[in-house]
């Protein structure tokens, strides 16, 4: 049951029964009541979400030739003067600026139709959070992964983050840039962002060489608690209708850092700039430090270029102006930058590896069907024990 064994008897300890609380008690299946109850249960919801790297507050460090040209440069530079511009803005008509191919295709939903002039630079930097994908020491090419600059934890292990190249020196995706700000925004007001963590079987906090996990989307809402963060311990109800999103692991705990196994494939659902879509993770495997109140961490994995790629054209492409990006430069830098899933005809990496930090709070989690289970335990018990 989902329903951990200390919870249920501070349950019982508050019915207002007229029936003695032993009565009732010894009316319960052994297979509950008899249960040790030393094994602890964690609820967790994420409250935050953003892009990993070594990102610097002027950016100097990581993108020392500048953060990188919008559409609207690149459209500039490729009609240079302004009565080039005037008809192709009177032809297309995009105030975005997006129909930069040869026969007016669209440079977001065709980028490989259009190639910017202007130079496009990836983030650099050697220092990020994240775990050692591949299982290479310096990112040589494999059988199935291609060669590629390797990050290093604080500890000095080998980390792989390519999409920190990709999006390092592109505003929107900066700290306080357009694309996170919205996700900052979102993920407490939109329901499509509610992704729920449950440990159970924690026997220590601290150390614990086995752990479940459960991942699922949530149906609730998080409640800012005037302090900058929210409010800890409301209950989440699981989806269950989303199956899909339910997914299973085993873990550990190690020095109060939970660490999952490797994970075939994550899907949560999310959303940015408003766009509501679904996040896939290649091999994830899931890092939080456990806290008092929550925890704090990160998930690193693959994602697919194709499908990354078309959910950023919907969200980021459509509004290359304001957020600073030009999808062209940005799908081929993808390119360039992937790192994992080697086509074995072209030698073209098809997934690209990435890290994303995050921060949960407490939650008590909720499943339909356990709530159900117990109440009819209780009413079972409380009819056994009338006179």
């Amino acid at each position: 049951m989902a329903l951990g064994v200390s919870s249920f008897f501070r349950f019982l300890t508050g019915l207002q029964v007229g029936t003695s609380r032993v009565a009732l008690l010894a009316a319960l299946p052994l297979a509950l009541v008899g249960t040790p109850a030393s094994a602890e249960t964690i609820g967790l919801v994420m409250t935050s979400f953003h892009l990993a790297g070594p990102f610097t507050n002027d950016g100097k460090k990581e993108c020392p030739q500048g953060l990188n040209p919008d559409n609207r440069d690149n459209f500039r530079a490729q009609y240079k003067t302004p009565e080039e511009q005037k008809e192709i803005l009177i032809k297309y008509g995009s105030t975005q600026m997006h129909y930069r191919g040869p026969n007016g295709e669209s440079d977001t939903y065709n980028p490989e139709a259009v190639k910017d002039l202007l130079p496009y630079y990836d983030g650099l930097g050697t220092v990020s959070v994240g775990v050692n994908l591949d299982s290479t020491k310096d990112g040589q090419a494999t059988d199935k992964t291609c060669k590629h600059a390797k990050f290093a934890n604080e500890s000095g292990d080998a980390v792989d983050n390519q999409l920190f190249r990709v999006f390092g020196c592109v505003k929107a995706l900066r700290p306080q840039g357009l694309y996170d700000s919205f996700i900052t925004m979102e993920i407490p007001q939109l329901v499509v962002n509610r992704w729920l963590v449950e440990i159970t079987g924690v026997d220590d906090r601290t150390n614990d060489n086995q752990v479940d996990v459960t991942i699922a989307h949530g149906l609730d809402e998080i409640v800012p608690d005037g302090n900058g963060g929210f409010v800890a311990g409301r209950s989440q109800r699981v989806d269950e209708k989303a199956a899909s999103y339910i997914q299973h692991t085993k873990g550990r705990i190690v020095n109060g850092v939970l660490i999952t196994d490797p994970m075939p494939e994550l899907r949560i659902t999310g959303s940015g700039i408003i766009e509501v879509f679904e996040r896939r993770f290649k091999d994830a495997r899931l890092q939080l430090k456990l806290t008092p109140t929550g925890a704090t961490g990160f998930v690193a994995a693959y994602h697919d270029v194709q499908r990354f790629y078309r959910f950023h054209a919907k969200s980021l492409g459509l509004h290359g102006v304001a957020a600073n990006v030009s999808m062209p430069s940005i799908y081929a830098s993808l390119l360039r930058n992937a790192d994992g899933d080697k086509d074995p005809a072209t030698g073209q990496c098809t997934s690209i590896s990435g890290v994303y930090t995050m921060d949960f709070v407490n939650a008590n989690i909720v499943r339909q069907s356990s709530k159900k289970e117990v109440a009819e335990v209780i009413s079972k018990g409380a009819a056994t024990a009338r006179p």
